[in-house]
């Protein structure tokens, strides 16, 4: 942050009296709001790490699938478990081992990238740590079906007369028509949890904002009842939506010099928003 965000940080906090940054874009993963969808998502997700199967989480964009699989990492022990998270997925089979390889921290420009190798690579790590091998994918419905069922080889793999890897895919609702396609079968077939998360109801995007608010270090309610009732209708409930609805509203009401954000305020903020947002 330079000289100048940081002056203009500084002064948005001062004035609201918050002492940190709420509603931001990047998550704490041991510190964010939990709903009951979200809680049931952890449970199926530590299913998995036990039954060591396919994981499938399926939503729209902007509805906290990373951040889902975010709080997950930060839960799972890296001494129980070789966690190996990609973030960036490759379409093509031989750039997604080399992914997999660099995700292990092996110099794939030496070590080279096929399934046979990475299979040796996970294989060697399990024998040698004794921790099982634990796959998260994150925006998955950019895998096309050549490179899903290369993955689906991997799950075959047994060690020690166990799976040699827990796979878990994070991706937009166009993963789960790929899954749904004739060739998929084999590898649909093998999924163990199916997670569809949904958007926030009225109730939740309320909640989700007073609790925003508190964490930032406010014991005031800077939204007005009515405001967070429009809020979750111009937003029907997408977290990342909440949230820069949220912000610009609040660095509006800095501007404006007001105490409360009004639905009269935040109508006029959503006039200058940009697609999908605005009017």
């Amino acid at each position: 942050m330079n000289a100048i965000d940081e002056m203009v940080t500084n002064e948005f906090l001062t004035y609201w009296g918050f002492l940190k940054i709420p509603f931001p874009k990047v998550c704490d993963p041991t510190n964010t709001f939990l709903n009951t969808r979200y809680d049931q998502a952890l449970k199926r997700l530590n299913q998995l790490l036990y039954t060591r199967e396919i994981g499938v989480v399926i939503g729209e964009a902007g509805n906290g699938k990373s951040t889902l699989m975010d709080i997950f990492l930060s839960k799972i022990s890296s001494t129980r478990y070789k966690i190996i998270p990609i973030s960036v997925p490759q379409n093509k089979p031989r750039e997604l081992y080399r992914s997999i390889s660099a995700a292990m921290g092996v110099n794939t420009s030496w070590f080279g990238a096929d399934a046979l190798k990475v299979v040796d690579l996970l294989t060697y790590s399990y024998i040698e740590s004794n921790r099982p091998n634990l796959i998260l994918i994150d925006e998955a419905h950019v895998l096309t079906p050549a490179t899903l069922n290369e993955l689906r080889l991997l799950t075959n793999t047994k060690v020690k007369n166990e799976p040699l890897i827990t796979l878990i895919l994070f991706g937009q609702p166009s993963l789960s028509s790929t899954l749904k396609l004739p060739a998929m079968i084999p590898l649909a077939q093998r999924v163990g949890a199916w997670i569809t998360l949904s958007f926030f109801n009225e109730e939740e995007t309320i909640n989700y904002i007073d609790w925003q608010i508190k964490n930032a270090g406010l014991n005031k309610e800077i939204f007005l009842p009515t405001t967070k009732k429009a809020i979750f209708r111009r937003s029907q409930g997408n977290p990342r939506m909440i949230n820069r609805l949220c912000w610009e509203s609040l660095n509006q009401g800095c501007l404006d010099g007001v105490d409360v954000i009004t639905e009269e305020l935040f109508a006029h903020v959503c006039k200058n928003l940009g697609p999908h947002l605005g009017n």
